[in-house]
């Protein structure tokens, strides 16, 4: 857009200027949803004329066009008082601050960084004031400032403002990041325009407030579509619809507690948005210049617009009873079901505890995938269990991303989720159930990554929901309450639960297991060296050396009794699930402990994100149809290690296998149809075959003997020796029709610059070496 006559850019509303905020003025209220509208349409407008790969200078984004973000009302005077636009003033600045500490920490040339500072404060004499200067706010926005954890908010604003930097970081755009940042920003000081209307004194100042506000009231979205849709139906008709879209809408608003917008109950255009775009989108804006809102972003706030433009060609209504039953029907039941999944996901509910884990971590997107997946006509029984599949989709995803340090709002993901949520559209359970599992296993990382995962400013809003995970899985397990609602409550009256550092921060006490103090700072943070503990036991124990805390635990949760000896006598509820993953009591505890530690989590997350679960919730699925369902699906290239087995075998039967332990559960990523090249160390590649079945254990692999299906482990193997060497426990096993060879591993294919990872089963982003074999062993795929 070009710009509007008589506003004022960002830089110079707020470059050395100063606001403040009268105390009757209401809290800063700015939810997340907001502030992640807020950068989605700052990212869209900036990526509409940036083009990364022709971008040389900053002076280029002279020419980018303008974003209009409204007005603000204040009276005038050398520190103007805010009247009305506090939410977006305070909001703008603390994604500011962000900016300002992401160029500081991600800079590699100081030059290119974009002076910010005299936009968030003044400084007199070396005594920093907020530009936006409101005294109960300071320490906080110092906080921020100065990325200061250890703040505690004081009031409902400084908690809110905490929540939403937090946000910014969560959900700020990693294509904003690196080349694109100093581009970003200057975009955003100088093309993001505000309406400053000052007035002589505050009792004008509110009369123009009053008027804009509370006069002729527009209508939103929600009601506008439902004109539209009203006036479709037969007049006979009209009255009884109205009525249930009433009703519908009624209690929507009703079950939402809170006012999502900041001024006014919008609860009914976000439940149609995620309805629409659940049901209808079928096409998604591109992240390049020039790219123009498609059917996902046009469902946002202003759908009934484009239900006017494709009720008839997207939505197959034509006909009055097609908009009747559009209301009667299809509105009713995903009504219903938009307020069970806010059930669900404000108390957990036995047979849905993963949408009460999604919510806990903002993955709101799950109620989207929900309602793509759920038919007008399906059984309840249906309904039931694709609510399961898809929040425990959901559940997984997001917990092996998280594991892995990556982001898992749907804005960073959308691209990928979106495909999954046009796959599942309104289908059976076993197609639903074949793309999940298909997806989970095509993530190029895993709950592996748990062995890697420690508190850090990433990982701090997700610890604490992690190990209450482990520990109220481990409850359930010997029978008893998960008591998961309790660990995860921080605003429950009475004693919370905090996250407890088992190695107290003595370093002199403990050095002699650790490199230096960095060494001993960084391990301290990893998952292996953290708990659950309530808050009071938590600030009590600190300062207590290891071996008098672990006298200590013998009294609270059961993973912190698990570190002593009392939890292994006497308790064979317990003593079960401890033999099953390696518990054991630790009375000395040092690094070494805490690396076991985390061994030990990580079996337990093989179990609990399990995207066989999901197949088990679908009735399970044979080979050939998953094949049959991504047949026109191009397969991958996957380099699968297989060592210390016998070759002769695996080609006899067509299989590979690998152990559970290190990295062999990534064999469980080679789906049907995948190109395998086999690497055996030491002596090279020697064959290139095609997945024919996914990885099962060792007693349910079987193979075909004089025509009749066998188990692996029942067969004559040439060399029995090799067999009897499995852990038919811990063995898994894909099949693979092999298409080129060598019988003798020492024939095996090897040349100087080729590549090989040491790991059971990985793709490679040089496709050079497949390439290499492929030419070698003068393999060409069958079209």
């Amino acid at each position: 857009m070009q710009k509007i006559d008589k506003t004022d850019t960002l830089k110079t509303i707020l470059n050395e200027r100063k606001y403040t905020v009268d105390y009757f003025q209401r809290e800063y209220r700015w939810g997340q949803k907001q502030i992640t509208q807020m950068l989605d349409d700052f990212q869209s407008t900036f990526e509409e004329f940036y083009n990364p790969d022709d971008h040389d200078t900053p002076e280029e984004v002279m020419r980018y066009g303008f974003y209009y973000m409204g007005c603000i009302i204040c009276t005038g005077g050398s520190v103007k008082k805010i009247i009305d636009g506090q939410q977006r003033l305070t909001s703008l600045t603390l994604l500011l601050i962000y900016l300002n500490n992401l160029q500081k920490k991600t800079a590699a040339d100081p030059d290119r960084i974009v002076k910010l500072d005299t936009l968030i404060y003044s400084d007199h004499f070396g005594k920093k004031s907020f530009n936006v200067d409101v005294k109960e706010r300071e320490a906080c926005m110092q906080a921020l400032l100065q990325e200061d954890s250890t703040y505690t908010p004081v009031n409902e604003s400084t908690k809110t403002m905490v929540d939403r930097y937090q946000d910014i970081v969560d959900y700020f755009p990693d294509d904003l990041k690196g080349e694109a940042l100093p581009y970003f920003i200057y975009w955003l000081i100088e093309k993001v325009l505000l309406l400053e209307i000052d007035t002589p004194s505050e009792d004008e100042a509110h009369t123009i407030f009053l008027t804009m506000n509370d006069r002729g009231l527009s209508l939103n979205s929600a009601e506008m579509l439902k004109a539209y849709i009203i006036q479709q139906v037969a007049e006979e008709d009209r009255i009884s619809v109205n009525h249930v879209w009433q009703d519908n809408i009624n209690r929507i608003k009703d079950a939402s507690s809170y006012d999502t917008s900041g001024v006014v109950n919008t609860e009914d255009v976000d439940f149609i948005s995620v309805w629409l775009r659940a049901k209808y989108a079928n096409s998604l804006r591109e992240t390049k210049k020039g790219a123009k809102d498609e059917d996902y972003e046009l469902l946002g706030e202003k759908f009934h617009t484009w239900v006017r433009n494709n009720a008839k060609q997207k939505m197959g209504l034509e006909k009055p009873k097609d908009f009747k039953e559009f209301v009667l029907t299809e509105m009713t039941r995903v009504t219903n079901l938009y307020l069970r999944m806010k059930q669900y996901g404000e108390k957990l509910t036995a047979g849905y505890e993963e949408a009460f884990y999604n919510t806990n971590r903002d993955l709101s997107w799950q109620t989207m995938l929900v309602i793509a997946a759920v038919k007008n006509d399906d059984t309840d029984d249906l309904v039931k269990t694709k609510i399961q599949m898809v929040t425990k989709f959901v559940d997984d995803f997001a917990t092996i991303r998280i594991l892995n340090f990556r982001k898992v709002n749907w804005n960073t993901n959308k691209y990928l989720l979106f495909h999954v949520m046009q796959a599942i559209r309104n289908e059976d359970i076993k197609t639903i159930g074949m793309f999940f599992v298909r997806t989970l296993r095509q993530m190029d990382i895993g709950v592996e990554g748990i062995t890697k995962f420690s508190l850090n400013q990433f990982s701090g809003r997700y610890m604490l929901h992690i190990l209450a995970r482990f520990t109220s899985y481990v409850n359930v397990r010997m029978g008893n309450p998960s008591h998961f609602e309790e660990y995860v409550d921080r605003k429950r009256q009475g004693n919370t639960y905090d996250i407890e550092h088992i190695l107290p921060d003595k370093y002199e006490d403990y050095k002699d297991s650790f490199i230096d103090y960095e060494d001993f700072e960084e391990t301290r943070n990893q998952i292996g060296n953290l708990i659950l503990l309530t808050r009071d036991k938590n600030r009590s124990y600190q300062a207590m050396n290891y071996s008098d805390k672990v006298q200590k635990y013998a009294g609270d949760n059961v993973l912190a009794q698990a570190l002593n000896d009392n939890a292994y006598h006497n308790n064979p509820k317990f003593l079960e699930v401890a033999n099953e993953y390696g518990m054991h009591s630790i009375p000395v505890f040092s690094k070494t402990s805490i690396s076991d530690r985390a061994e030990i989590y990580m079996k337990m997350a093989s179990d609990i994100w399990n995207a066989d679960d999901i197949k088990k919730l679908a009735g399970g699925w044979s080979d050939e149809e998953e094949k049959q369902l991504f047949k026109n699906v191009k397969g991958r290239e996957f380099t699968v290690g297989y060592a210390n087995r016998s070759w002769a075998d695996a080609l006899k039967y067509g299989f590979l296998s690998a152990n559970l332990g290190g990295s062999g559960k990534s064999i469980y990523n080679v789906q049907v149809g995948d190109t395998v090249f086999c690497h055996i160390a030491g002596s090279g590649f020697v064959g290139i075959g095609e997945c024919t079945s996914t990885a099962v254990p060792m007693k349910n692999f079987t193979v075909q003997v004089d025509g009749v299906s066998t188990p692996i482990s029942d067969t004559p193997w040439i060399s029995e020796e090799a067999k009897k060497q499995l852990d038919p426990n811990k063995e898994v096993f894909i099949g693979i029709a092999w298409k080129k060879y060598v019988t003798d591993p020492a024939d095996g294919y090897w040349e100087k610059g080729m590549t090989s990872v040491p790991l059971v089963a990985y793709m490679l982003s040089d496709k050079t070496t497949h390439d290499r074999v492929r030419e070698h062993f003068g393999y060409e795929e069958e079209n």
